[in-house]
């Protein structure tokens, strides 16, 4: 795994906070020595070691690269609280499979509910350190009714005729798409309502009975094949 540390940059300094700090001292880094950290603008920092405190590390910037990824279509995730195991894969996948951005929702049959979004921040953060993600995704928390009509496909209503090979095979790379998916015990009778009286697109991936993380894993890395997207710069 890369030694990749994210931090903030405040003009020609980067500040690590206390975890990042604990990590730093886990591989015995010490002042002095260079670094690679990303802070969520697009570019991999090289970073000298100032100073290193009980819960802040002072860095000083040497040269930065820029690894702006240009992923099209911008991939959008709208998905219903669910139990952290399950939401944790989620997520750690997601950033993997370069998706832009993260919206949670409460949703009727949502088992658990997340007052502030500490966890799933601290969680994308990791996995894009991991992956050296250097365009960190945003999370948001939204109610389920701000989910969007336009761009959007609905996913997990297995009654429903249309597939997502009809959908992917008529989009265009430059359209955004955001994939809803509800949490893992599913929607309720009321929010499918919403969706059909709404007009939303919904999709039928098919016979089989997937966990709510696997039909976003499924769906996001179905559209990264169908328009290279992994290869873009």
């Amino acid at each position: 795994m890369p030694n990749v540390f994210y931090g903030k940059k405040n003009n020609d300094k980067i500040f690590l906070d206390e975890k990042e700090t604990s990590h730093l001292k886990v591989v015995r880094k010490i002042p002095g020595e260079e670094i690679n950290v990303i802070t969520g603008d697009g570019f991999v920092y090289t970073a000298i070691i100032d100073s290193i405190k009980k819960k802040e590390t002072i860095l000083s910037i040497k040269n930065k690269t820029s690894v702006m990824e240009n992923f099209t279509p911008y991939l959008s995730i709208y998905f219903g609280m669910s139990k952290w195991d399950r939401t944790q894969i989620l997520l750690e996948k997601l950033v993997e499979l370069r998706v832009n951005e993260f919206n949670v929702y409460f949703g009727d049959k949502s088992e658990i509910k997340y007052i502030n979004l500490e966890k799933f921040q601290r969680t994308i953060i990791e996995a894009s350190k991991q992956t050296i993600y250097a365009s960190i995704p945003i999370i948001n928390m939204i109610k389920f009714e701000q989910i969007p009509q336009e761009n959007t496909i609905v996913l997990d209503f297995v009654d429903n005729k249309r597939t997502f090979k009809d959908f992917i095979k008529y989009r265009d790379e430059n359209q955004k798409i955001n994939i809803v998916i509800g949490p893992d015990a599913g929607f309720s009778k009321q929010e499918k309502e919403f969706f059909f009286d709404n007009n939303y697109l919904i999709i039928n991936l098919g016979k089989a009975i997937l966990r709510f993380e696997t039909a976003a894993i499924y769906a996001v890395s179905a559209i990264n094949y169908e328009f290279n997207r992994l290869y873009q710069n």
